[in-house]
């Protein structure tokens, strides 16, 4: 790649309500300074984005590099559209102006979009990260994530979140990680057990009381929260992690314990990891990828690793 590369950028501006559309004229002012050769294409609708980047791809002649502002969603899309496009060697770039940014937390990209901005252009060489893949058999549904997919409890908090009213406010005071703190009450009141089964290194585990069922990428979900620690996007594992459904008084106690990391050293939290996970269910139960809705729905969910190249400086 050249020292002084080329960008071909999409921009949400809708992302984090109206940030990334915000903060563009700063970043479009650093790059006319910096004599930053770009092109620039505004994302308008509901998968868009993944549909600019699979064109963008496709006839892709030059050494540009993807530089996607917006939300974890925005980049979820794009990767998406690099994907299908078969094409996983081309850099992207990341600036976050999203509600949660919680990939930014994971490979330690700064949620400030100028230092962001900072890093990617200080940045010489691409690196793999990990990608996860998932395949749905009871919807013939599939798709790449960055982040994680959540099955049950986080889904729905995802769903509440993104149906309130309060996320928009929050986000325009910059405080979007709190949108979805503030959904855990109401979501914990209505959220039932269910059964589920995992299967990793080929044998199944059983749960009735399943509640939280979450397959995560690097640590982080719902706006900060480390579900696990350990995780990384380059260790070439996924780890899926099940919390059974607990009394309010010891759910409350184990949320403060996650806050914290210290979370998976109790009996009602089951952790695996691996290249190739499964998980079903039999009821209807919210999902969400990336902060993505899927619907409530049973599953047939498989997991497996792909890899993606990331224009990336890891903050000091």
């Amino acid at each position: 790649m050249p020292s002084n590369p080329r960008f071909y950028i999409i921009l949400n501006q809708v992302a984090g309500t109206g940030q990334a559309a915000s903060i563009w004229p700063k970043i479009e002012t650093q790059l006319k300074q910096k004599q930053i050769h770009y092109d620039l294409q505004l994302s308008h609708y509901a998968g868009h984005t993944t549909q600019l980047a699979f064109q963008f791809a496709k006839f892709k002649y030059t050494d540009q590099i993807l530089l996607i502002i917006g939300g974890d969603g925005t980049l979820n899309q794009a990767i998406n559209g690099l994907q299908n496009a078969q094409r996983g060697d081309i850099p992207i770039a990341y600036i976050p102006c999203g509600s949660g940014n919680d990939f930014a937390r994971g490979v330690g990209i700064s949620r400030d979009p100028l230092t962001a901005l900072e890093q990617i252009l200080s940045a010489t060489m691409p690196t793999a990260i990990d990608l996860g893949y998932y395949h749905d058999t009871t919807k013939n549904d599939h798709g790449y994530f960055v982040n994680n997919v959540g099955i049950g409890f986080d889904a729905n908090v995802v769903s509440t979140t993104n149906h309130s009213n309060h996320k928009r406010l929050l986000n325009r005071l910059h405080l979007g990680s709190l949108a979805y703190i503030s959904s855990l009450v109401k979501v914990f009141m209505h959220q039932d057990a269910f059964e589920v089964t995992v299967t990793a290194d080929h044998q199944n585990h059983y749960f009735k009381r399943g509640f939280l069922v979450t397959t995560t990428n690097h640590p982080y979900f719902g706006g900060g929260v480390p579900i696990m620690p350990s995780a990384t996007v380059d260790n070439h594992q996924l780890d899926l992690i099940v919390i059974e459904k607990l009394n309010p008084f010891f759910f409350c106690y184990l949320f403060v314990m996650m806050l914290f990391g210290r979370h998976t050293r109790y009996q009602a939290v089951h952790h695996f990891e691996g290249t190739n996970l499964a998980i079903q269910t039999k009821t209807l139960e919210f999902g969400q990828m990336d902060g993505e809705e899927l619907g409530s729905r049973t599953f047939d969910i498989h997991y497996s690793l792909k890899s993606q190249a990331f224009w990336l400086k890891k903050q000091a």
